[in-house]
């Protein structure tokens, strides 16, 4: 890049790190005019966002050719209905955005990037994904090509290369809660059943980035649902039982959520050393209810929690914690449904066991 820019006698910095840029430029008052030369978009998950920032004066932004607007034109797609997002250093979830797209553009950052997406892809059930992989863009060397993913699950090629994904099959993701109960894998293990389902992740009130933790996972209908809400976010799954485990991981599979966690153990000791949780889901505590909400609190003090009970000693015990963590913006719902069973040509309501939704938050203090 330097080298495209450069006239004779002039110095050059190679320099990605915006404040060392930025302290070589105040270094150097005799340069009355600095060029920098970025990669990329300028627009679009570029340094020069940050770099506009810090210089906090008379800087003028020059553009090149987008590498969107260039690889979609090659290969001869449109791309205002492509979901355009960026892997290169930051973590983003593909699986799921192609699950649900039918094309995703995206900016990859190491050699083995393409097949790292594509043996995703194959274990998700998505092998027939078609990718489109673009190198070098508008240089000599460029290479552009397109194949099944399960064809690229071994391919390494250049560190800094684009993709897209184009998925004929692509499910759109609804854009309420309530996946049919049917849907779910079951067996034995326990489950949260849609309509109480649907109400508590109300209650929870997730983004799109949150950080979630399923306490007492089961057969993982609350984990799939909010790792489907917040598909660019991170959601971990606590369960104990191993049939239960079982099922997390063919839910998991199921639907391709690779943002989904699963964590075998009992909380609140199999919590500890995960990431901080914006957002938390108890649906069962094993007695260990006052433990888990402190630990959650310790990691978060901010934290939106929502707890599901089924037993009037649950009941005792989470409001015993709201009350011993001073607790905020407490909600409580007492939930009861019937669904109706064909019997001859007739329909009788036959009623699911009720149940207590009880949603708080932490009130931002140390524990």
């Amino acid at each position: 890049m330097t080298e495209a820019v450069q006239k004779p006698g002039q110095s050059v910095l190679h320099e990605y790190r915006s404040e060392r840029i930025v302290e070589y430029i105040k270094a150097h008052p005799e340069y009355r005019t600095v060029a920098i030369a970025l990669s990329g978009d300028v627009g679009f998950y570029s340094g020069a966002k940050k770099l506009v920032d810090l210089l906090e004066g008379n800087v003028e932004v020059i553009c090149g050719i987008s590498s969107v607007v260039y690889f979609m034109a090659k290969i001869g797609l449109s791309w205002d209905d492509a979901k355009i997002v960026s892997a290169h250093g930051r973590k983003c979830n593909l699986v799921s955005l192609i699950r649900h797209n039918p094309k995703v553009f995206s900016i990859l950052g190491t050699e083995d990037g393409v097949a790292s997406l594509a043996k995703k892809l194959v274990y998700y059930g998505m092998g027939d994904v078609i990718l489109y992989v673009g190198e070098n863009l508008s240089y000599e060397n460029e290479k552009i090509f397109h194949d099944k993913a399960e064809n690229l699950t071994e391919y390494r090629g250049d560190a800094l290369s684009v993709v897209t994904a184009y998925n004929e099959e692509a499910t759109p993701l609804s854009a309420v809660h309530g996946i049919r109960d049917e849907e779910f894998l079951r067996g034995k293990a326990p489950m949260t059943k849609e309509e109480v389902r649907t109400v508590s992740l109300s209650k929870l009130c997730l983004a799109e980035d949150s950080v979630c933790y399923d306490v007492g996972a089961g057969t993982g209908s609350v984990s799939i649902e909010m790792a489907l809400r917040a598909w660019n976010g991170e959601v971990y799954a606590i369960e104990k039982k191993e049939d239960a485990l079982g099922l997390l991981k063919e839910n998991r599979q199921k639907f391709a959520v690779d943002n989904l966690k699963i964590i075998p153990g009992t909380a609140p000791d199999a919590m500890k050393e995960l990431p901080v949780p914006t957002h938390a889901f108890i649906g069962g505590s094993s007695g260990n209810m006052n433990e888990i909400v402190k630990l959650l609190l310790e990691k978060n003090p901010e934290i939106r929690i929502a707890i599901n009970c089924i037993t009037l000693e649950t009941v005792t015990e989470a409001m015993n914690a709201i009350r011993d963590f001073n607790l905020t913006d407490v909600d409580i719902v007492q939930l009861s449904a019937a669904r109706s069973k064909t019997v001859g040509r007739y329909h009788m309501m036959m009623g699911e066991n009720p149940i207590y939704i009880i949603s708080c938050s932490g009130r931002g203090e140390e524990v």
